[in-house]
């Protein structure tokens, strides 16, 4: 009797070993699902948020003291974000700490990434756009045109981060390169671009001037839809801590620092988008110079190809 095509695959499928799941790393998977609970608490502020505009729910969920760093639901959206960010790093740091390293793990690194990095950053511009395009008081600040702009953006940027999380997952390689340069732009380094604008919009409006807030307002869209290109690009970015903060620096860099602190000082929002703005450039600038930090990181990319059984 001729086998047909699907039957050849059924019977692949029962020759394979079946792999049944025994056991887990418990701390990195619990900083893991940190990550995915901050990203969950920022979509629900989000709405929040919206909720705010229509209600009598005060629009300020914190202490009046913190009110210049948490101006609204949104602020509070965006720094759970950044907090989400720090969990990312986290589960990594205890899976090398710990040997725990797995494939259970990155899979479910991905899954918290796409939606603390990918869908919740969305949501809060999103959010954002629509409370000023349909205000409980007063005329609409945002018009169609901008809406129709940011809803594009917005769904290019999370596409592509859905994109480069399936091919880091595919290409992922487990060696001392993969620690330390990135092909494409990482994802929370993309939402840190992202959060940073929408920190920023969030102060400017609710502190300074409502027409600074609009120009920042028109900047998040555009800026979202090039962070989605550049993380489906090829362009390598090496990791921040493993590269620039573990290796010495010239005595020069303090005068950095010190700016840094400065800026820091005046405004964290600045400094959160000054600091996203240089690590988004330092890829593109390193990898058009041939910088020789990435020298030491191409054996990664002569790496074989994968094949997929």
């Amino acid at each position: 009797m001729k086998l047909t095509q699907q039957d050849r695959v059924r019977g692949l499928d029962d020759e394979r070993p079946k792999r049944r799941l025994i056991g887990v790393a418990l701390l990195p998977s619990a900083a893991t699902i940190g990550n995915l609970l901050c990203g969950i608490l920022a979509m629900l502020c989000s709405l929040l948020s919206m909720r705010a505009e229509y209600s009598a729910l005060e629009p300020r969920v914190v202490h009046p003291h913190l009110a210049a760093f948490f101006p609204s639901y949104l602020s509070v959206a965006a720094y759970l974000i950044m907090l989400a960010m720090l969990f990312d790093w986290l589960d990594g740091r205890l899976a090398r700490i710990t040997r725990r390293t797995s494939e259970f793990g990155a899979q479910l690194d991905s899954i918290a990434d796409i939606v603390s990095f990918g869908a919740a950053p969305v949501l809060i511009f999103l959010t954002l756009l629509l409370r000023l395009a349909a205000p409980a008081e007063g005329d609409p600040v945002v018009g169609g045109i901008e809406w129709r702009l940011g809803l594009t953006c917005a769904m290019v940027y999370v596409s592509c981060a859905a994109i480069l999380l399936a091919r880091f997952n595919v290409e992922n390689v487990k060696d001392e390169s993969a620690q330390k340069k990135f092909s494409g732009l990482p994802v929370p380094g993309a939402a840190a671009g992202v959060v940073a604008l929408l920190l920023l919009h969030e102060d400017v409006f609710y502190m300074s001037s409502a027409d600074w807030a609009g120009a920042v307002r028109w900047a998040i869209g555009p800026a979202a839809f090039g962070l989605g290109l550049l993380m489906i690009g090829r362009v390598s970015y090496v990791h921040v801590v493993n590269i620039y903060l573990r290796r010495e620096h010239p005595p020069s860099h303090l005068i950095i620092l010190v700016v840094l602190i400065g800026i820091g000082w005046y405004s964290p929002q600045i400094l959160m988008v000054v600091l996203a703005s240089a690590y988004v450039f330092s890829g593109i600038l390193l990898h058009l110079s041939h910088h020789p930090v990435l020298q030491d990181t191409n054996n990664a990319d002569e790496q074989p190809p994968i094949e997929l059984n």
